[in-house]
């Protein structure tokens, strides 16, 4: 489930991330985090804790200074990282992409595990699983992703199978976790019967979705389907209403609003 380098010696106290779906978790079990990627603004208390990189790369020196005694990286986007942070940290976990809701789930109790406060992680697990439920909207989902290329989610990705859950139920015949276009892939837009675009920033050109005229399509801000932590399900039902009511623009994401721990954002977890 995920990779681990070197040696977890009783419970970490000081923790650099460079995961923001982690970290969000993290965050919401109570879990002190030292150093983060330029990414990790979910909940807004996070952007409180010093930036040592961004999601490629991370200043070293940086990153020593503030002595982790564990470093998480997102796999295999990060893999190129895992030596370099070996080098600042007795330990190194890579966390791979969840191909489906039960390995974000398991990704979630086993670091609630590593902080020893299983109880917690069980609990918020439940939650968020519980979350991912709603009525039937679509069959033959897509979900376009807009990162300067488009990346597509396959069946054996948590898009697709949380997409599933709350009533968007997702193209078959994909049996990867994503794939990467330069173009917009317009083939697999044939096929579908409905398209999920997430924008490249927090908002969008008609010019940008003009590759999805004459389809049925609805647009979210930049990084909603790409984070998989405990906003995922909240924004999915923002989505899920929007559909619902035939809108073409999901307002209010979290990576938009950028919520508080202390904001009803995050009531459902309370």
């Amino acid at each position: 489930m995920v990779l681990l380098m070197g040696r977890v010696d009783g419970v970490p106290r000081r923790v650099v991330s460079l995961n923001p779906s982690v970290n969000e978790f993290l965050a919401l079990l109570g879990v002190e985090i030292v150093g983060r990627d330029a990414f990790s603004y979910r909940p807004r208390e996070l952007m409180k804790v010093p930036i040592v990189g961004t999601f490629t790369d991370f200043d070293g020196e940086r990153a020593r200074a503030l002595a982790p005694d564990l470093f998480i990286l997102y796999y295999p986007v990060q893999r190129h990282l895992l030596e370099k942070a070996a080098e600042v940290s007795r330990a190194v976990v890579a966390v791979p992409t969840p191909v489906n809701i039960d390995a974000v789930v398991a990704v979630f109790r086993f670091f609630a595990r590593l902080f020893d406060r299983d109880e917690e992680g069980d609990r918020l697990a439940g939650v968020y699983r519980d979350l991912l439920r709603g009525a039937p909207l679509y069959d033959g989902v897509l979900a376009i992703i807009n990162l300067g290329v488009y990346d597509v989610a396959c069946g054996n990705s948590y898009v697709a199978d949380a997409l599933t859950r709350v009533g968007l139920r997702y193209l078959g015949g994909l049996p990867c976790v994503f794939m990467h276009y330069e173009e917009p892939p317009l083939g697999l837009v044939e096929r579908s019967s409905f398209v999920i675009y997430e924008a490249r920033g927090r908002s969008y050109s008609e010019r940008e979705v003009e590759f999805l005229r004459g389809r049925e399509y609805v647009v979210t801000p930049n990084d909603t389907l790409a984070h998989y932590g405990p906003s995922l399900p909240l924004d999915l039902g923002l989505l899920a209403a929007a559909v619902a009511r035939g809108e073409r623009w999901v307002g209010g994401a979290s990576s938009v609003s950028r919520p508080s721990l202390r904001d009803a954002w995050y009531g459902p977890y309370r």
